[in-house]
């Protein structure tokens, strides 16, 4: 069996610097926010992977969450900040500009976070679907969850943007191939919910 270096191909080139290009273009622009809701417990401890803005993360520190954002647009991420100070929710916010793929390098705790929340849609934007899960599955506690949101893909026109059709089956399988325990989710917004086992 050949061995590939998973981050080399994910830390740049031909996906993503016109995605990151694409999104920086948007940062702000009025997108829908998106709330998890039931599916993250009050008082957790919540890493929002794709974060975007930080409308959903600034949602879920204002219910009492302490919430870390992190986005690969520095716009997107900028937006954010401002936005917890303006709020008041700085303390409970932190927003880190980074690619997902090299997240564990940059904060590695593992079992680090009661909740890690991302959404459907944002998952179209990532190459390589089985290192997304296995970053999330690293940050999820022993007992912890991570929710994946309904949102659908938005479409985009710019053929540079590279995406990849995945259903929610796709994204339930990487998850499960970690270890984590998965289920569809009856609660509005939400597609799927996973478990780490304590």
């Amino acid at each position: 069996m050949v061995q590939v270096d998973r981050g080399e191909h994910l830390r740049a080139g031909e996906w993503l610097d016109p995605n990151r290009e694409y999104w920086e273009g948007r940062a702000g622009d009025g997108a829908p926010l998106r709330a998890f809701g039931a599916a993250v417990p009050a008082g957790a401890r919540v890493l929002h992977l794709q974060c975007g803005a930080g409308g959903d993360a600034l949602l879920l520190a204002e219910r009492g969450e302490d919430v870390i954002g992190v986005d690969f647009s520095m716009p997107a991420i900028r937006l954010a900040r401002e936005a917890a100070r303006e709020r008041g929710l700085a303390e409970r916010t932190r927003f880190v500009c980074a690619n997902l793929y090299e997240l564990r390098h940059m904060l590695p705790e593992p079992d680090a976070f009661d909740a890690v929340v991302t959404t459907l849609d944002a998952v179209a934007w990532l190459p390589d679907l089985e290192e997304w899960a296995r970053v999330v599955e690293w940050f999820v506690a022993p007992g912890g969850t991570a929710v994946i949101g309904a949102q659908a893909r938005p479409r985009v026109d710019d053929p540079a943007v590279r995406t990849w059709e995945r259903s929610g089956e796709d994204v339930a399988e990487a998850l499960r191939a970690t270890g984590l325990e998965v289920a569809a989710s009856a609660l509005d917004g939400v597609a799927w919910t996973a478990t780490k086992p304590e």
